[in-house]
Order: C-alpha cells, then structure tokens, then sequence
C-alpha cells in the first residue's frame, strides 16, 4: 500500500510524505494487541498501512465492537483535536501495520507553519466534520419523526457515523 492510498494523505506530494514519514514510528501488531486503551492518554495519531483493527469499548454487559477498520484509515484523530482522553479501545485483528505520529511532532510542525502538516491536519478534520454532520442530520432526523428509533436502526447510523475513519 502507498502512503497515497490514505486518503488525508493524498494531496501531498511524494517529497511530502517522505517527509511526514520521517518522523513517524512504524509498528507491527500482533492478532488481539491493543494499540488504543480507552480512557488512556495516547498522544499519537495513527495511519493504518496494512490489516485491520476492531474499534471496541467495555460496558456493563460486556464488550461492544464500534467498529471495524481495513486500510487505509485514520485513528486517534479525536485526542489530537480535542486533547481528550481515547474514547475507545482498538486491537489488531491479525497482523496489523501502523504509522504513529507524536502529537508533539504535529503540534510543532503546525507552530512552525508546515504546510505538509497543515495539509494533513486539514484532511483529518475533514474527517471529524464529516462525523458531526451526519450526527446532526440524525438527530434531526429522530426529533422529527413520528416513532421512536429502533435498537437496529440506532445500531446501522453508529456504524454509519463510525465508518468513514479514512475519508
């Protein structure tokens, strides 16, 4: 897969990505390794390059599987943006391949006015905007409608909303 393939990637150039890689840390997970622990301080933002990974959070009667994601995505978006705490836990799901980058390293590069970074960051609040807007559109939906929302039809928009982790 190429660094291009993720989609908030790319716009950039090849020199570019380079770029962005070089600061970035590759690591492999094994089948079941977490890689985000909920209510845990990650500081990274992750690029999955290869496998896929189960979006997942404990409640009172077990586990709930939020989502599933194949490459290429964009993970840890919401800490990066928010400095919240990770709202949910994510493990490899088989061998899984992953570029993290520091908060630090973006927080830097973005004072220092790098365009390469910046163009990033706009890609994954694209993202995050692409979320709210189809939670606003659902909760207009539910406030004007003449039944109240069924468990599977609650379940098919969190699983809408949750999808597109790589637009």
């Amino acid at each position: 897969m190429n660094l291009s393939d993720i989609p908030v990637l790319a716009h950039l150039s090849p020199e570019q990505i380079d770029n962005l890689v070089s600061v970035c840390e590759e690591r492999v997970l094994e089948d079941g390794e977490n890689l985000i622990c909920k209510d845990v301080e990650g500081g990274k933002l992750y690029f999955l390059l290869g496998g896929r990974l189960e979006v997942y959070v404990q409640d009172g009667s077990g586990e709930v599987v939020l989502n599933r994601l194949s490459a290429p995505a964009v993970l840890g978006e919401l800490e990066l943006l928010t400095s919240h705490k990770r709202t949910a836990s994510v493990r490899a799901v088989g061998v899984v391949r992953v570029l993290g980058l520091d908060h630090d390293k973006i927080e830097a590069r973005v004072a220092a006015g790098e365009i390469t970074v910046l163009q990033a960051m706009y890609g994954v609040s694209k993202i995050v905007a692409q979320r709210l807007v189809s939670l606003s559109e659902k909760f207009v939906e539910i406030e004007t409608r003449d039944r109240p929302l069924g468990a599977r039809e609650l379940r098919n928009f969190r699983e809408k909303l949750l999808s597109d982790w790589s637009a």
